[in-house]
């Protein structure tokens, strides 16, 4: 499993929303001490204590510089593509980022869209159509805006 797909696995399961993660950048993590600090997009931080997993997976998150892709029967087909260098956790390849290009003055919504599309890829490959619902929190902390 790509480092970037695990660390957003991990972080869900520590307890931190997907719309958290889209913010999340190497100075987010103090190592020693095992403290996350997420916010949110109105920057409203929290801290919170995670663990040594979550630590070493967010390390080789930040470190990954290629992410595999897989695809055809039983994903056996893998490809190669460049993550963008960004101080972000998530990075997106670079053909995300061409393809979103309009929508660059908001980079939080293409991060979170990467992360949704790499959610539905995980339920996918691993027959786990649970990880789709995470998918959509953002339509309804939406809906509750507008409420």
């Amino acid at each position: 499993m790509n480092p970037q797909d695990a660390i957003i696995i991990r972080l869900l399961i520590e307890g931190v929303a997907p719309h958290e993660i889209v913010y999340l950048k190497g100075t987010s993590l103090d190592e020693k001490n095992q403290i996350l600090t997420v916010s949110d997009a109105l920057g409203v931080k929290r801290h919170m204590q995670v663990s040594k997993t979550c630590v070493e997976r967010f390390q080789s998150a930040l470190k990954q510089t290629k992410y595999v892709t897989s695809s055809g029967d039983h994903f056996t087909q893998h490809k190669l593509t460049d993550l963008r260098k960004s101080p972000f956790l998530i990075k997106m390849s670079m053909g995300d980022y061409i393809a979103n290009r309009a929508m660059i003055t908001e980079l939080d919504s293409v991060i979170l869209r990467t992360i949704y599309m790499r959610l539905r890829r995980l339920a996918e490959m691993f027959n786990m159509p649970e990880l789709t619902h995470l998918t959509t929190v953002k339509l309804e902390l939406k809906e509750l805006a507008h409420a």
